[in-house]
């Protein structure tokens, strides 16, 4: 027996002075052979085993095969190595089910964070404005039933940039009515409402200018399917008691035709894109004054999908690979890299979802101060129609600085005239041009700005090709998958491919908003087929599906934390998504205080 046990002894040391004599780069061959899971496994056994594993070559590889990614497609801008990458998108990524809130009575219709990632708020259909802290577990902080001022829902809501005041919009009673209405609370004492303004139709949702005022808008009808969209400037801030006599102006009057009008109306900030531009801007206003740790790799684990959740299968996404940019970083095998010091990625972009933190090379979507905040040139972004009553194009006018400057003032001084209650159409026969619009050939369904404002993300559902439109109350037949179409709003042009993995099933006169966000590395949007999606915005890929039992209606990344999404659905939840890392720290803490 004991030469038996010194026989086995033998062999098992002869094995493994075989592997330590194995090149690196046989070595490296087999871990490529391995799932992530395994790689991380075998670089416990021996130094040399971990750095091996931890090869830019090997992960690259690793990275592709696991994530179903085209080699075509290069490494994110500012991309640290392929294992970071990896990581992010594996461990950084907001995929666990991390809370379930129950408080809404009916369906929740939009959620929107805060700037500063402290507060967000919820709408829904039970008439409730709700706002609650994210921190685990969510708590409510406030709450109004605008039922009280004979709302029928509330469907929007919109922090001001500062956080001190909330926007909220709603639909009036009625079966058949298009009326609805803007309410603005106040965050720094108990929720008191400051002022309410009309808004029809109800779907202009309403929009911030600034911190102190709002946009708010209404129609008014002219014969043979014209009408006139006429929007508003508020003052955010209102004596209650006189709220019939608010502080308004007209600001724009645009004429409509074929029964289509102004809906879905955004602001956002003209990105500046030359050194030039820069310079005469900071002219204009000189009177102002003014990771990852090798810890982490212990936790990564398989995805997997269900209908509850899950991986989205890639390749029910079309990305293509059609710009190069210089100063690429080959590696040994000459494939996209990294740069020795980390700080430039391999540079091909997927076109339309390339993060924007590239584009700041050349002083691209530079935000601006706060100073400059309210004293820069601004977009006033809203969908429109011009064959059907369908929404189907994007408009956009440009809001002159120093003309709203001088609006305003004259507006604090009441030196305009003041519109009683936005309930009678201005007298003048004049109407506003629009600067620019995009055919989207479909129906927009939803909306919303990159946190740099430089790209304009739209949910439509397009016409079938060859569509003719002769009567302009029956518009063509929608598709049931969602495009998500990308604007450049320096170029004002649409770009990158499109997204078509996410679906909705109601007719064009049923179709209802399913809003969308984005953060600096992902997109994320509602769907009808009981769903939210979640994708990475330079590789393209689909990497989430957020399970519920209904409709959802809106997805928010907490604009400080994008490892938290909360999701709002028809079936009356909201949901709280954590990532791994997020996840692992909240159970982490709240162990520390049971301990305690």
């Amino acid at each position: 027996m004991p030469n038996i046990l010194a026989s086995q002894d033998a062999k098992a040391e002869c094995l493994l002075s075989m592997w330590n004599y194995l090149p690196d780069h046989l070595l490296l061959s087999i871990f490529k052979c391995l799932p992530p899971r395994a790689v991380l496994t075998a670089s416990q056994v021996c130094f040399r085993w971990y750095r091996v594993a931890l090869d830019e070559v090997l992960w690259r590889d690793l990275f592709y095969q696991h994530f179903r990614i085209g080699r075509g497609i290069p490494a994110a801008p500012r991309s640290l190595s392929w294992r970071s990458e990896f990581k992010r998108l594996h461990f950084r990524t907001p995929f666990v089910e991390s809370e379930v809130i129950q408080q809404h009575r009916d369906q929740v219709l939009h959620v929107s964070f805060a700037h500063n990632g402290e507060l967000f708020a919820t709408t829904s259909k039970d008439g409730f404005i709700k706002v609650w802290s994210p921190t685990y577990p969510c708590t409510l902080k406030h709450e109004k039933d605008m039922k009280d001022y004979s709302w029928k829902y509330t469907q929007f809501s919109q922090f001001n940039s500062n956080d001190t005041l909330l926007l909220v919009s709603g639909v009036h009673f009625g079966s058949h009515s298009t009326s609805g209405e803007i309410a603005v609370f106040s965050l720094d004492d108990e929720f008191e409402l400051r002022c309410r303004v009309i808004n029809k139709p109800y779907d202009i949702f309403g929009a911030w200018y600034n911190d102190s005022y709002l946009l708010s808008g209404n129609l008014f009808w002219r014969p043979n399917y014209a009408s006139s969209s006429v929007l508003y400037l508020n003052k955010a801030s209102q004596a209650l008691e006189s709220e019939r006599e608010s502080v308004v102006t007209c600001l724009y009057k645009f004429l409509n035709k074929n029964a289509s009008s102004i809906r879905t109306i955004l602001v956002a900030r003209c990105p500046v894109t030359t050194s030039g531009e820069i310079d005469r801007r900071q002219s204009y206003h000189s009177d102002m004054s003014d990771s990852l740790t090798d810890s982490e790799t212990s936790s990564l684990t398989e995805i997997s999908g269900g209908d509850d959740g899950g991986t989205c299968q890639p390749d029910k996404l079309s990305v293509e690979c059609t710009e190069s940019h210089a100063g690429v970083f080959k590696t040994s095998d000459n494939q996209p890299g990294f740069s020795v010091s980390g700080a430039t990625a391999a540079a091909d972009e997927a076109p339309g979802f390339a993060e924007d933190c590239h584009l700041l090379a050349d002083g691209a979507a530079q935000a601006p101060s706060a100073a400059e905040e309210e004293f820069c040139d601004k977009y006033l972004i809203f969908t429109m129609g011009e064959q059907t009553y369908t929404p189907h194009q994007i408009g956009i006018k440009r809001i002159a600085a120093s003309e709203m400057k001088d609006t305003i003032d004259r507006l604090k001084h009441r030196d305009l005239q003041l519109v009683p209650n936005n309930d009678v159409e201005p007298h003048s026969d004049k109407f506003d041009g629009i600067d620019h619009s995009i055919e989207l050939h479909g129906h927009i369904i939803g909306m919303c700005l990159s946190p740099d404002h430089r790209f304009l993300y739209v949910n439509s559902r397009t016409w079938p090709k060859g569509y003719q439109i002769s009567d302009p109350l029956s518009p063509p037949p929608i598709a049931e998958e969602i495009d998500i179409h990308v604007i450049d709003l320096v170029t004002l042009t649409e770009v990158g491919s499109l997204l078509r993995s996410h679906k909705a099933y109601t007719p064009n006169d049923e179709c209802f908003f399913i809003f969308l966000d984005v953060s600096s590395q992902y997109i994320a949007s509602g769907a009808e087929d009981h769903h939210g999606y979640l994708w990475d915005r330079h590789y393209g890929i689909c990497l989430q599906k957020f399970g519920h039992s209904n409709v959802v209606n809106c997805v928010a990344f907490n604009p400080q934390d994008p490892e938290v999404l909360v999701t709002v659905s028809d079936d009356n939840s909201i949901k709280i998504w954590r990532s791994q890392n997020r996840e692992r720290a909240v159970k982490r803490s709240t162990s520390s205080q049971n301990l305690e």
